[in-house]
């Protein structure tokens, strides 16, 4: 996957989309943030692997925003900017950062001394709140997937958000697949992986947004045999009805 800055860069040509750049900031595993916020985001943890100061004068972000650094040399490149915020710790996962915001954030400024292709700048509400913590299940999921964890099941079960292609009549899209054979409904855990499929599949107009239990009663229609999750021209993670309905049990 491309380092985040090259993301946030490629978003600024026109060359990536919005997705791209939330998948990009939550996949990223090395940020950095002031101490003062993360001692209120995770009061728990007083250790992080480097913990940077910075002088005691000069600019500080203004109350309810929150500077976050993709790495320690923008950490620096704030200090020699100007930046005051006593200290920056890290590196902490995007999906723990961002999951960690709340409405006490109103504003959030990525790389604040970086080159403006490497910024990034949003506004902090219940939408934005809401839109990340999809996103973090998503991501929670696609691990779980890749890794089959033990809590793969549970992990399907409790996931709001698939994103279901269909057609022109509004149908659930059903692709025939040899291995395991059998026709099978697909599903996306995220908007990017969706939209990839869609510019491959002439067929998709549109998506529904579905729950685990909704999604995995499709499986019990006449002619499918199942789901496949996240398809592309190369992987998937196909679900027969058994493990469908299995899924579907813990949903209740």
């Amino acid at each position: 996957m491309a380092a985040v800055t090259e993301v946030l860069a490629d978003y600024a040509r026109g060359h990536a989309s919005r997705s791209d750049v939330v998948r990009a900031l939550l996949a990223h595993d090395g940020w950095y943030a002031p101490m003062m916020w993360l001692d209120e985001a995770f009061p728990e943890r007083k250790v992080y692997d480097r913990m940077i100061p910075t002088p005691a004068l000069g600019q500080a972000p203004g109350p309810g925003r929150l500077w976050l650094f993709t790495d320690a040399d923008q950490v620096q490149a704030a200090i020699e900017a100007g930046g005051a915020f006593a200290a920056a710790g890290g590196p902490v996962p995007g999906t723990e950062v961002f999951g960690a915001l709340t409405r006490g954030t109103t504003e959030v400024r990525v790389n604040p001394a970086a080159p403006a292709e490497q910024e990034w700048l949003m506004g902090v509400d219940d939408e934005l709140l809401a839109y990340l913590a999809r996103w973090i299940d998503a991501l929670k999921v696609e691990t779980a997937l890749v890794d089959t964890t033990d809590d793969l099941g549970p992990r399907l079960a409790r996931f709001e958000h698939y994103v279901v292609p269909v057609d022109e009549t509004g149908r659930p899209r059903v692709v025939s697949m040899e291995h395991p054979p059998g026709n099978y409904v697909m599903a996306y855990t995220a908007p990017d992986l969706f939209m990839e499929h869609q510019k491959r599949d002439g067929g998709v107009t549109g998506g529904a947004d579905m729950a685990a239990a909704a999604l995995f009663q499709l499986a019990d229609y006449d002619g499918v045999d199942g789901v496949v999750l996240n398809m592309t021209e190369t992987d998937s993670f196909v679900l027969p009805t058994d493990l469908c309905q299995a899924v579907l049990k813990l949903t209740a």
